[in-house]
């Protein structure tokens, strides 16, 4: 039996080491903090970081909106908080942008293609999504690995579309279908 603290999450949906929780007000420090990191900020393609202001707003508003669920990936043992996922819906074409953050301390253990897993047998099984995507830039091979091995598919190539550690890389598009998940099994 584990011992999972009284304030932790309650998993709707749960893998194998991980689950997914709804997003928490009370860690949006550690949010902020995960996608400040260097790897995240560079993983993402930006500049520099989201201010702590401009994270806290963006936080609010869309965790009250119903076209963006923000997930909280825990583990399945215990309840400890190690990223997030978050499903950004276009409701005309019933589609979303899938986005992935991993917190830096628990990086490398093989999380980013279970928390993908859940999340997209979140989309399609309880959300009826149509196709959920995401762009990821082409040096980012460990995430690139992650969403093939979780059903993602090849969607395009915007060419010298981002940054990369000061230099000009391809941005790679992936999409998923329900029918590509079917496939994988």
């Amino acid at each position: 039996m584990t011992n999972t603290p009284s304030d932790a999450p309650v998993p709707p949906h749960t893998g194998e080491r991980l689950a997914l929780a709804p997003a928490r007000e009370e860690m949006m420090r550690d949010y902020h903090r995960w996608e400040t990191d260097p790897a995240t900020v560079v993983g993402f393609g930006a500049r520099w970081p989201v201010s702590w202001e401009v994270f806290q707003s963006r936080f609010r508003t869309r965790h009250t909106c119903n076209h963006y669920q923000l997930f909280e990936v825990i583990t399945a043992a215990g309840a400890t908080p190690v990223g997030t996922t978050a499903l950004s819906v276009d409701q005309s074409v019933n589609s979303a942008e899938y986005t992935l953050v991993i917190a830096p301390e628990h990086r490398g253990r093989g999380y980013a293609a279970e928390a993908t897993d859940l999340t997209l047998h979140w989309a399609f099984g309880i959300a009826s999504l149509s196709s959920v995507w995401l762009e990821v830039l082409a040096p980012h091979a460990v995430a690139v690995n992650a969403y093939l091995k979780s059903g993602f598919r090849p969607a395009g190539r915007l060419r010298s579309a981002a940054l990369w550690q000061g230099r000009r890389v391809d941005k790679l598009l992936f999409d998923c279908v329900p029918d590509d998940l079917a496939e994988k099994r």
